[in-house]
C-alpha cells in the first residue's frame, strides 16, 4: 500500500500529515482490537487517482467504540469534535478522522452499506477497488449536486486504471458503473 505516487502528491501538495494521522489512528484501533477499512480519499489516492483529500474516513464496526479508544489518551494526539461523534481530530496536525459505520449506508437514500472490516491490522487496509467504486456511486446518486467530486472519482479510476466494463461492484451501483464507462468509452 501507500505507493511512491500517491506519497509524492501528498508531499508535493503539503498533505504528508494526512499520511501520519491514518498510520497513528490504526496503530490506536490495532492496539484495541478493532478492524478498519480505509475509503474516501486516501483509497482513491492509493487505488491509483491521484487528488487531493484533506481528511481520513474510516469504516469501523462500532463508531462509539473507536471514537473512545482514540480519544482515551488525554495526552495523545486525537481529541473529540464538538457536536460530532463520528468524527475526532488529530491535534497535531488538524487533520480530520470521520468514522463511518460498517454494515450501514451513509445516509438516507443510499443504498451500498460500507463493508465490514475483518482484519485488525497496525497498518492502513484498503477497501478494495470494487467497494470504493460503490460506495463513491452511491455518494454520488443520493446528492448529485453536493457529491460531484465522487463521481469524478470514478471517472477518473476509470481512465487511470482502465478498468473493466464488468468490474464487480454492488448491484446496486453496477448500472451507474456501466453507463459510466460506456460514456467514457462514446468520448474516446
Amino acid at each position: 500500500m501507500l505507493e511512491h505516487t500517491a506519497s509524492l502528491l501528498r508531499e508535493n501538495t503539503g498533505t504528508t500529515g494526512i499520511l501520519d494521522t491514518l498510520r497513528r489512528a490504526v496503530e490506536v484501533l490495532a492496539h484495541h482490537d478493532i478492524p478498519h477499512l480505509v475509503v474516501g480519499g486516501i483509497a482513491v489516492q492509493e487505488h491509483g487517482y491521484y487528488r487531493v483529500t484533506l481528511d481520513v474516513d474510516l469504516v469501523v464496526p462500532d463508531i462509539l467504540e473507536a471514537v473512545e479508544f482514540l480519544t482515551a489518551d488525554l495526552s495523545g494526539p486525537f481529541v473529540r469534535v464538538p457536536n460530532c461523534e463520528t468524527r475526532v481530530r488529530d491535534q497535531r496536525n488538524g487533520v480530520f478522522i470521520d468514522l463511518l459505520p460498517a454494515g450501514y449506508v451513509l445516509k438516507d437514500g443510499c443504498k451500498v452499506p460500507f463493508p465490514q472490516p475483518g482484519k485488525v491490522s497496525d497498518l492502513p487496509v484498503l477497501a478494495t477497488l470494487p467497494d470504493v467504486i460503490s460506495l463513491k456511486l452511491d455518494s454520488w446518486a443520493g446528492s448529485p449536486s453536493r457529491r460531484l467530486k465522487d463521481k469524478a472519482d470514478v471517472i477518473e479510476l476509470i481512465k487511470a486504471l482502465d478498468l473493466p466494463r464488468d468490474l464487480p461492484v454492488k448491484p446496486a451501483t453496477k448500472n451507474l458503473y456501466e453507463e459510466t464507462w460506456d460514456a467514457l468509452q462514446a468520448d474516446q
